[in-house]
């Protein structure tokens, strides 16, 4: 048998965040990890917590107050607001950002995006915070354990692109500084494709990830890969320790102080996911492939409750889907990049728009079930293609033509043409198309408000005038590629209290038990206040765990000194 103080069953940011938070304290902390890569979802994801009352605004001149930031929750959430986990994660949501950028390579840099639900009292900006990329040199030979993010997220098979650099790449060949930011992005791939054979400038995400992972090695924490967990030791009704499989081999770890779940909800688990998305049959989930679910099974062993109308609660993305010759296929999440810009509109099968094609992710998606949609429409002109791409079709100088040939594109020399390949009335799509243009050219989206709101506004192209985020449909050839509802996460775990302890049935503590992240019923309840709805919480609640194992250590009771000094 083996021994430590806490045992933490999944590597992404709430798992690592609490072994680290754990080993600063004082304690002894392992984290098993099913596949052979740390970095969970967080791997895959844009690593931007959203953090309300965070000290990284200030850098850009804005401030924030915690009266504000709970407004706006309560108005997002409804009655889906629950004051013991909101409160909890208001007040320690800022500390937990405090303590990992003085304990740990864990950074943050301001990002002025407004909340998703910009016009609600309370919404604010800079909320949703960026990770500074990261050196992957630093990992070394470790860095092959990082999970990589998606390969169709990347350009030329490893190199990774963050936010600020779509700018100026799409301007390398108008402006000077354009060109200059690009070749020094490129001359970093290339030199580390002839030296590592992948590129190693990583952001988003995959920083976030990575620069957990490597501050959790630096801090001394245990860190088994390849390791599923299997069971939950229970005795006298709490949480001892875990049965993990290592090497073939049953290990019974005994953890001291609890153990924390947090595999990464059940996004690749297919018969969970008939059970609880809608429309299943017709949904496309890009979580990773080790995120099955174990977390929730051996949470329910111990008498833990997963809330039925929670369970199917996820973080929704539009997909599109390329089907490859030899029948597997890519999955491109629609987040922002193409639809937020202008030039462009998606319309359901009867030919008409139904949302502001620039609204949140988990807007769109959720809009495209309340009106029982499984597939709809991105339809642009080459003109819109060429600067700002479409999915997986990049921009230029890349050749879209690989694309219409596989089907993934739709391309017709006329509207008429297009809407007949789409399967939509062409006399439908006509009108549809020359009503947004009317609106379009003076900058105003009358049916939708596409550029009105703060956030369509942020997420468009800043160049281009007077609405970011509106422009006419230009002449054809015309392209349209379709999207399907999809998610980036499940979000229903199991209840817990505000202390991310599991809860049993009668709403008691299940001792020794807790759970962060995915595994956790998300305090959020499948709304989405801000980018990042799901890191902040999750990074939030694995450290109040660890804090809420590590009381009478002199670490833990020192940083109680601090954080109320």
């Amino acid at each position: 048998m083996i021994e430590t103080d806490i045992v933490v069953i999944g590597s992404g940011a709430a798992g690592l965040t609490a072994a680290i938070t754990a080993c600063k304290l004082g304690l002894e902390a392992l984290v098993v990890e099913k596949t052979g890569h740390f970095g969970g979802t967080t791997a895959y994801s844009g690593g931007a917590p959203w953090i309300p009352c965070n000290h990284v605004m200030k850098q850009i001149g804005l401030d924030d107050s915690r009266e504000a930031a709970d407004r706006y929750l309560r108005a997002v959430l409804g009655e889906a607001y629950r004051e013991e986990l909101v409160q909890q994660y208001l007040d320690n949501a800022p500390r937990m950002l405090q303590f990992l950028e003085s304990n740990s390579q864990v950074r943050f840099k301001p990002f002025p995006l407004p909340d998703y639900e910009s016009e609600l009292p309370g919404a604010a900006r800079c909320r949703s915070l960026l990770t500074p990329e990261f050196d992957g040199r630093l990992l070394g030979k470790r860095l092959a354990e990082l999970r990589q993010p998606l390969p169709q997220l990347m350009l030329f098979g490893s190199m990774q692109i963050e936010g600020a650099d779509i700018h100026p790449m799409r301007h390398a060949l108008k402006t000077w500084a354009g060109f200059k930011h690009t070749a020094k992005v490129m001359r970093r791939f290339v030199l580390d494709k002839l030296r590592y054979g992948r590129g190693t400038r990583l952001v988003n995400g995959n920083a976030l990830a990575a620069r957990l992972f490597h501050s959790a090695i630096e801090a001394g924490v245990t860190l088994w890969k390849n390791t599923p967990a299997l069971e939950l030791v229970i005795e006298n009704g709490a949480v001892r320790g875990v049965v993990v499989e290592q090497d073939g081999k049953r290990v019974t770890v005994k953890a001291r102080r609890g153990v924390l779940l947090a595999t990464g909800g059940f996004g690749a688990n297919e018969k969970m996911r008939a059970k609880y998305i809608p429309t299943p049959e017709h949904h496309y989930s890009l979580q990773p492939e080790g995120n099955v679910g174990d977390g929730i099974r051996i949470g329910l062993a111990a008498g833990a409750v997963h809330d039925p109308v929670h369970a199917g609660d996820c973080i929704w993305t539009p997909v599109s889907v390329l089907r490859k010759p030899d029948g597997s296929i890519v999955k491109y999440p629609h987040i922002f990049i193409d639809r937020a810009m202008p030039g462009c509109i998606v319309v359901d099968p009867g030919g008409k728009r139904f949302v502001n094609e620039g609204a949140s992710y988990q807007t769109f998606v959720g809009t495209m079930h309340q009106r029982g949609l499984t597939t709809v429409h991105l339809i642009a002109n080459r003109d819109f293609l060429r600067k700002y791409g479409l999915g997986l079709a990049r921009p230029a100088p890349f050749s879209e033509r690989a694309y219409v040939e596989s089907g993934y594109l739709i391309e017709a020399a006329t509207l008429a043409e297009l809407a007949a390949r789409i399967g939509v009335d062409a006399r439908q799509l006509e009108t549809t198309v020359r009503r947004f243009n009317e609106g379009a050219l003076r900058g105003e989206d009358l049916e939708f408000g596409k550029g009105a709101d703060a956030h369509s506004k942020f997420r468009g192209d800043q160049t281009h005038q007077p609405n970011p985020s509106l422009g006419p449909i230009g002449d054809g050839p015309y392209y349209a590629v379709a999207l399907h509802p999809g998610d980036l996460s499940t979000v229903g775990g199991l209840d817990t209290n505000g202390s991310a302890q599991v809860l049993a049935a009668d709403g008691t503590p299940i001792q020794g038990l807790y759970a962060a992240g995915l595994d956790m019923n998300s305090m959020m309840r499948g709304r989405y206040p801000g980018g990042g709805s799901s890191i902040g919480p999750a990074m939030t609640f694995g450290y109040i765990a660890a804090r809420h194992m590590a009381p009478g250590t002199v670490r833990a009771d020192q940083h109680e000194l601090e954080v109320a000094a």
